[in-house]
């Protein structure tokens, strides 16, 4: 019976998912690429159709980067907290289905719609703009949706405020590890202790460009995120939603 629920669920979860999230992610990377792309093609008039010497593939590639995190953050925001905050989960689990499964498969379906509206940006893109991997856009965002979401899942079943805090969190330890990371001393040593997204720029330009990246910095970014998707999963069997 609870697979069967589940799986009823789901269905539910990916159309809220299409209507709420995917249409956001569709317009922002549209109009992402287009204020990219735009200009140039403006001022190479003429010149714009058929010139090998415009790096169309690296905007591309580099309009992709920022919008997978952008489309990440968007499919995790309020994952949990939102029903918290809004009683929903009072109608989710009238009937015996397991908070901890159903937000795993919540996390597993919006991974879906991400892969799919990133699929379909970059066909897009890659017919209007430039021809480009819709593979390597896909290996990129599932490693970022592992590593950035186990995170926010975390925080979604922890706090209230879970992409503010995630955002926070992202970006404070890019510019900590900057700051710190080299040190030899004790915040050189805490530093350590942060998300490694300064994997990241390295992970993308190798994804991005030819598919392949080092094992070993997609083990710690994927490792990392998958250990904080398990603590959220603690938190969900330990904590009650109507705290």
């Amino acid at each position: 019976m609870t697979k069967g629920r589940l799986g009823r669920y789901a269905l539910w979860q990916f159309r809220d998912f299409a209507t709420d999230r995917a249409i956001a992610i569709l317009i922002i990377g549209t109009l992402m690429g287009y204020l990219a792309v735009e200009p140039i093609r403006r001022l190479m008039g003429p010149g714009w159709a058929g010139n090998p010497q415009l790096p169309l593939a690296r905007i591309v590639a580099s309009v992709a980067s920022s919008l997978t995190t952008l489309a990440v953050l968007i499919a995790l925001n309020g994952m949990i907290s939102q029903d918290r905050k809004r009683g929903y989960y009072r109608f989710l689990f009238a009937k015996p289905v397991s908070p901890l499964l159903y937000y795993a498969q919540l996390f597993l379906v919006h991974l879906a719609g991400v892969l799919a509206a990133m699929a379909v940006l970059t066909g897009v893109f890659s017919f209007f703009v430039a021809p480009f991997s819709v593979k390597n856009i896909l290996m990129y965002t599932l490693v970022v949706y592992f590593a950035m979401g186990g995170i926010g899942f975390f925080i979604s079943a922890a706090t209230r405020f879970d992409w503010v805090t995630l955002a926070a969190v992202w970006v404070g330890s890019r510019v900590l590890r900057g700051l710190f990371g080299d040190e030899q001393g004790i915040r050189g040593q805490l530093v350590k202790l942060l998300p490694p997204v300064h994997k990241v720029d390295d992970v993308a330009a190798s994804l991005l460009s030819d598919g392949t990246a080092p094992m070993g910095d997609l083990a710690w970014l994927v490792g990392y995120g998958a250990l904080f998707f398990v603590l959220g999963l603690v938190v969900l069997r330990q904590r009650s939603l109507a705290s």
